[in-house]
């Protein structure tokens, strides 16, 4: 099962705040949840009380390869946690290389 770190969206229309949770990605945004590890609250005054995350908890699913959204890796940088975090690439099909002919100097 992977694992990611992501929000749940909650509160009512113009004052929303998000939920940090682990997840198993394959569950839609608002979906079934495995742990609740803090919440943002981007509307709230006080900087200090915006954002609440249990950080033990948040390093622990980090150690078990849960993936963070990238909103989460940011706010867990800047709770001083620090993580790798992996770049989910679209397939792409390399393009072919082309071949420039090498040209020889003349020796003058």
């Amino acid at each position: 099962m992977a694992v990611k770190l992501r929000f749940n969206r909650m509160g009512r229309s113009h004052k929303a705040f998000f939920r940090l949770s682990a997840v198993d990605s394959r569950s839609p945004r608002d979906g079934r949840i495995i742990e609740n590890l803090g919440f943002y609250d981007p509307v709230h005054k006080d900087q200090a009380k915006q954002v609440t995350i249990d950080l033990d908890r948040a390093k622990y699913w980090l150690d078990q390869g849960a993936v963070p959204s990238p909103t989460v890796s940011s706010l867990l940088k800047k709770q001083g946690i620090e993580h790798r975090m992996l770049k989910l690439r679209k397939h792409v099909t390399p393009k072919p290389k082309v071949e420039t002919p090498v040209e020889e100097k003349a020796a003058s």
